[in-house]
């Protein structure tokens, strides 16, 4: 009997481990999503840098958008990958508990 409830609450604590892995990948996801902007502009930045602070003016636009783009994709989909998982997650927990 104790092996039953022993299962039975490792099971619980591992459904909230994933609802809450999942929360903060979804978290993580909005962050670089709202903050692909400034990384763009800092990566920019730093090949400005690197060029000893001159540089083609398409490259270092070029630089800036592409690294925006890549992070604010990458963030979209952790946001919605997790989020879609979060959903399921606690739509599950809420159907064993009734």
């Amino acid at each position: 009997m104790e092996n039953i409830t022993n299962l039975a609450s490792e099971k619980k604590l591992a459904s909230k481990t994933v609802f809450l892995v999942l929360i903060v990948v979804f978290i993580i996801g909005l962050v670089l999503t709202l903050s692909s902007t400034s990384i763009g502009i800092s990566a920019g930045r730093a090949a400005l840098m690197n060029n000893n602070g001159s540089m083609d003016t398409m490259m270092y636009e070029y630089i800036m958008s592409n690294t925006a783009l890549s992070y604010s994709i990458v963030g979209a989909i952790l946001a919605l990958i997790s989020g879609v998982g979060a959903l399921l997650a606690g739509f599950a927990a809420y159907k064993k508990k009734s």
